[in-house]
């Protein structure tokens, strides 16, 4: 018993000062999947490739689309990047997603017929 609290008092403090300094994510970390506007064409390929059914693409009778992303569902797998033809998604290496309202875990676009988001 002893022993353990030389080692304790030798090594010293090792927790890290989160969340008032957050640690960086590892090189390779998978966090949430970001949208980039203006390179979305709406095919809808990472809603055909997605294992949870977390992203959906609305096509609307008048021209333009729906994007729309549930953070509950995703499992930050990738494909849905890999899957897009324009490379409208990437993951962002965000892991901080905890929300208050499910709601706020609901990302939302709508795009007009010429392609612009509103």
């Amino acid at each position: 018993m002893l022993n353990i609290f030389r080692r304790a008092i030798r090594t010293g403090v090792v927790t890290t000062g989160y969340p008032d300094t957050p640690e960086p994510a590892p090189p390779a970390y998978r966090g949430q999947v970001h949208l980039h506007l203006a390179a979305c064409t709406g095919d809808a390929a990472c809603a055909r490739v997605c294992p949870s059914a977390a992203i959906s693409v609305e096509h609307s009778p008048v021209g333009g689309w729906t994007w729309t992303l549930d953070d509950r569902r995703c499992v930050f797998c990738g494909l849905c990047s890999e899957a897009c033809p324009t490379g409208a998604l990437s993951l962002s290496n965000e892991y901080e997603l905890a929300a208050r309202k499910p709601e706020d875990l609901l990302t939302r676009v709508t795009f007009r017929a010429g392609g612009t988001a509103r």
